[in-house]
Formats: C-alpha cells, structure tokens, sequence
C-alpha cells in the first residue's frame, strides 16, 4: 500500500463525486449514503466552513475521501469525514488510511486532540476508529442520524505503535 493524501482539483474533482461507499449508491444521487454523507456534500462543507478536502490514492488509485478542520462552532479540530469506495473496503484499507490523516492534521494543526462522530450502527468504523486509540466522549451529535462523539488524544496516539 502506498496511501497518499493530496487536494482535490480539477483532475480528480469528478472521479471523487463520483465515488460511492456502498454500490447502491451507483444508481442513485443522495446527499447522504448509508454511512457517511456524498463526497459532494463534504466538499460543499469544506468550501463554506473551511475544512480541507483530501483525495485518498493508494499509488496513483482513487480509493477514498476525507475532510477535516476546526469546527470554530465548538473550537474543535475534527475528522469531518472518511470514506473508502467500496469497490476497496474489506481489503485492509482503514487502519491506514486513517492513520495518514490523523498524521497529517497533527502536522498541520498541531493539535491536541482530534474528534469525530460517526454513525451509531457502523460497526466496522468504530471498529478502527478505537483501535487507534479514539473514545467515546459520551455526546451525541445530533444530525441526519445520532452520532455519538469520539475523542482521540494525540500525545496517545504519537506513542502507540500500530
């Protein structure tokens, strides 16, 4: 595997709207997928918030998308979205890529702690999310579904070896 985070242009912009996290989400035009809302609706978030947009290759393969900032609402650095294409889940994807992110938003922010919501239900996340050392917080986020809140402490992080 080689994981590469790099901006969303003008060469890739169409190929990261149209990549799905689920196969049913082929044949249809949503704003929210089953686990995570479209590409398209975080890229909208990210132009009007100022989170940063990132195309996820494994070389030179588009297999996911995320977007992360701080939310100036609740002065948190957050996760905001992570998504693989199904076409690539189940293939030893996540732990990766989720650690390319969290590496670089420590880079970039040099942050304290990063959090995220995600989907009560979605199990294979939260899965990956508490094997990289993530927390529940105990808060919910109230959105299109409940989201519980994670917290992942970042000096914690740095010292694990995963």
């Amino acid at each position: 595997m080689n994981i590469i985070l790099t901006e969303v242009n003008e060469k890739n912009f169409w190929n990261v709207i149209n990549l799905k996290s689920d196969l049913d989400q082929e044949k249809r035009i949503q704003i929210f997928e089953r686990w995570v809302g479209s590409n398209t609706f975080f890229l909208a978030a990210c132009q009007v918030y100022g989170f940063i947009p990132r195309a996820i290759y494994d070389g030179e393969t588009l297999i996911g998308f995320a977007s992360h900032g701080l939310n100036k609402e609740t002065g948190r650095y957050e996760l905001i979205s992570l998504m693989l294409g199904h076409p690539f889940q189940g293939k030893g994807y996540g732990l990766p890529i989720l650690k390319a992110v969290i590496d670089e938003m420590a880079e970039i922010y040099s942050c304290k702690e990063v959090y995220l919501s995600v989907i009560y239900n979605n199990e294979a996340a939260i899965r990956i999310y508490e094997k990289i050392g993530f927390k529940p917080t105990g808060e919910i986020e109230e959105g299109h579904h409940p989201e519980p809140i994670y917290r992942l402490d970042i000096n914690e992080y740095l010292s694990q070896k995963i």
